[in-house]
């Protein structure tokens, strides 16, 4: 899942919130009930600050309502007439299912209205835990959710739309909170619909959205770096200091303010870090 492709939905004279997400860089796909009844919404994507990280909203963009399913909790927009396509983008997503019988790792990333401030709406990454054999006859995907989640499940409003990913394949979207469990579960609907319906797929060909075929399980997800870590914050946090602070050629040296002009940038920004600090431990902030 890439941040840069999470778009948050707004519009509707009951002024309805949603989450969506950027296959393409002119397709959106979203869960139906959040546009059902519309011609069009506003979309807006969020913006990179002066480190390549996760910044303010953008603007908002109008977007059309191209396709809606006749059965599954989908819909995918497009951008109105004479609006620019949402955002430049060098490929698309691709599309799988999951499958298998030990319990599969997912993430999404949305808008859910326990997040929204009096100032700004903001995000919520969740991490969850699918089985693939669970809600099968009703073709829908239940998250156990097992990191920060709303009180109740009106907290959830506005998640609904985000996309459901295992590893690096969409595998499903966010539909609701089940009325029978608790507000640790949501249900998503698989997003291989999408391919079943003839207009849909039209749209996804013509924007490259690839079909991977192959099921998705636990093994496929394991082998890859898991997402949303402390680590992976951590150090583009150091990349981002090691930028503003030392002066720092192509090839990651340090060239300016360090005696060693070859002395790799960050066991300088350390160095002189530790002279600074002269083995002092730091006041609590």
């Amino acid at each position: 899942m890439e941040w840069q492709r999470v778009v948050e939905l707004f519009g509707g004279e009951k002024n309805r919130r949603g989450s969506g997400y950027l296959l393409a860089s002119g397709l959106v796909l979203t869960a139906r009930h959040v546009v059902e009844g519309l011609s069009s919404v506003d979309v807006r994507l969020l913006e990179p600050d002066s480190q390549g990280l996760p910044g303010n909203a953008g603007p908002w963009q109008p977007a059309r309502v191209d396709w809606m399913s006749p059965i599954a909790d989908l819909a995918l927009l497009v951008p109105a007439p004479k609006s620019p396509s949402f955002r430049k983008l060098n490929s698309a997503t691709t599309l799988a299912r999951v499958d298998g019988r030990a319990p599969i790792r997912v993430h999404a990333l949305g808008f859910p209205r326990a997040m929204l401030s009096p100032t700004h709406s903001d995000t919520l990454h969740l991490q969850a835990t699918v089985n693939a054999w669970s809600g099968v006859r009703n073709e829908s995907l239940l998250l156990d959710v097992g990191t920060t989640r709303p009180a109740s499940d009106e907290g959830w409003k506005g998640m609904s739309g985000a996309a459901v990913f295992a590893g690096d394949r969409l595998v499903g979207v966010i539909e609701v909170v089940p009325g029978s469990l608790d507000v640790s579960t949501l249900r998503a609907t698989p997003v291989t619909a999408l391919f079943d319906d003839p207009s849909a797929g039209e749209l996804l060909r013509a924007a490259n959205v690839e079909h991977d075929k192959r099921p998705i399980d636990a093994s496929y997800v394991d082998m890859l770096p898991r997402s949303g870590t402390w680590r992976e914050t951590r150090e583009q946090y150091a990349r981002a200091v090691l930028t503003t602070f030392c002066s720092i050629d192509h090839l990651g040296l340090a060239v300016s303010g360090i005696p060693d002009g070859r002395t790799p940038a960050l066991a300088a920004f350390t160095g002189r870090r530790l002279r600074l600090w002269s083995g002092k431990p730091a006041k609590p902030a």
